[in-house]
């Protein structure tokens, strides 16, 4: 059989008799007749076990005769179509899961053959796991809108009115991606559903919703509601590795900052501080930054002292670090608030480079907003004319307009009474919007 194709029983009497270049009554021997494997081969009758035995039986005689091996058996005769594309959707995901960390366009030939397949065998549980072998492809390289689009069509597969088992594991990952594409409601949804439903799920399922919930709550600016949860993830401190503890020490001491409470978040930051590792240059720099502008925040001259901390350990950060666009991001803010602007404008660009690298939309689209902010202020149409074309891939990109890059771009040129520009990118909206 054919990787992707799903024969007939009169298909695959035509394909054995083509093969051994034989008439229909060689086949029949004397049990059965002509007419019928005429009629199994217009697929008006189906082939029996009986009736594929004597085939078989027949056509090992005639290899025999013939000095040809006969390959086929009984069972491939009587495999029905359904089985047959069981088998071709095992193989496609045999193949999608050994291709989910190839570098170049493999996985996705496969998967857009896999989906063309499945046109016609709509098989459930095949379809879930390839959505989500998708949905797991896509958000390892960082592609979250892709990523998201294939999570959710794996959770329309499974029930929500059952609670099947297999979707908690989907909510997860789309309680994640859902965070990287600035969904932040969508990833409420998801954890709440969970958390709400799922009561037998285990302690480190739970710490994951709980801290996704809050990232989430976070980003809307409801700081209680994340303090509320990150109390309950301190409760359980013991069940949380190291690295997991300190997001949830760090997301405390922001929320803290984001409240002004910032005698508190310093507090915590401290704390953190004192149980880092020497070494641990990449978790120290970021309790530093943040340090920092807790102080920038109080107009306190120790933000000096605490930057130092962050320069010195800038040039011991690998460039691979998970959160290197967010670090250069912050030191940029921070240079911006020293007024030290080409400081801020060489970590502004490098974020920016490092955003797009890693596909990092929310962190490509607030360094594009500090840029614009930088050059307008210097009134630099050259620069603000290149930001211009990223914003155009980054729409591209996102499949959204981000409206406060918009308006920046538009006030900008609309001081410099640029028509031509505002003309050009009021099309670019109008046409992506079609």
């Amino acid at each position: 059989m054919e990787k992707s194709v799903v024969l007939s029983d009169g298909d695959k009497l035509k394909r054995i008799r083509r093969k051994y270049v034989l008439k229909q009554e060689e086949i029949t021997g004397k049990e059965i007749t002509r007419n019928l494997i005429s009629e199994i081969e217009t697929n008006k009758a189906s082939i029996t076990k009986k009736t594929a035995e004597i085939i078989i039986k027949n056509l090992k005689e005639i290899g025999k005769k013939r000095n040809f091996e006969v390959t086929e058996t009984v069972d491939y005769l009587m495999e029905n179509q359904l089985v047959q594309a069981t088998k071709v959707l095992d193989n496609y995901i045999n193949e999608l899961e050994a291709l989910s960390i190839s570098k170049d366009n493999s996985f996705i030939k496969t998967l857009k053959d896999a989906e063309s397949f499945l046109i016609d065998w709509d098989i459930k549980d095949k379809k879930l796991r390839i959505y989500e072998l998708a949905g797991d492809y896509f958000c390892n390289n960082n592609e979250m809108y892709e990523s998201a689009i294939y999570y959710e069509k794996a959770s329309a597969l499974v029930s929500r009115i059952f609670l099947d088992n297999k979707l908690l594991p989907i909510l997860r990952k789309l309680s994640v991606v859902y965070i990287y594409t600035a969904k932040y409601n969508s990833s409420l949804d998801s954890c709440n559903f969970a958390l709400d439903y799922f009561k037998d799920m285990s302690n480190n399922e739970k710490a994951v919703f709980l801290h996704n919930r809050a990232l989430s709550y976070r980003a809307l600016k409801n700081y209680d509601l994340a303090l509320q949860d990150i109390r309950t993830l301190e409760n359980m401190a013991n069940e949380l590795d190291k690295q997991k503890y300190f997001e949830v020490l760090n997301l405390k001491a922001i929320c803290l900052k984001s409240k002004n409470d910032l005698e508190n978040a310093l507090t915590v930051y401290n704390s953190m501080i004192n149980f880092l590792d020497d070494n641990d240059f990449e978790k120290k720099i970021i309790v530093y930054i943040n340090i920092a502008e807790a102080y920038m925040e109080r107009n306190d001259d120790k933000l000096n002292e605490e930057f130092n901390n962050v320069k010195e350990l800038l040039f011991k950060i690998n460039n691979n670090y998970e959160y290197i666009t967010d670090i250069y991001f912050e030191v940029a803010k921070i240079y911006k608030y020293l007024k030290n602007t080409s400081k801020a404008e060489e970590y502004y660009m490098k974020a920016l480079k490092s955003a797009k690298l890693k596909h990092e939309c929310v962190l490509e689209s607030d360094t594009l907003c500090a840029l614009i902010d930088i050059y307008s202020e210097l009134d630099d149409a050259e620069s603000i004319g290149k930001l211009k074309i990223e914003f155009f891939n980054l729409s591209n990109n996102q499949l959204a307009i981000n409206n406060i890059i918009l308006c920046k771009l538009i006030n900008f040129y609309n001081k410099k009474f640029s028509t031509e520009e505002i003309k050009e990118i009021s099309n670019f909206v109008l046409q992506f919007n079609m």
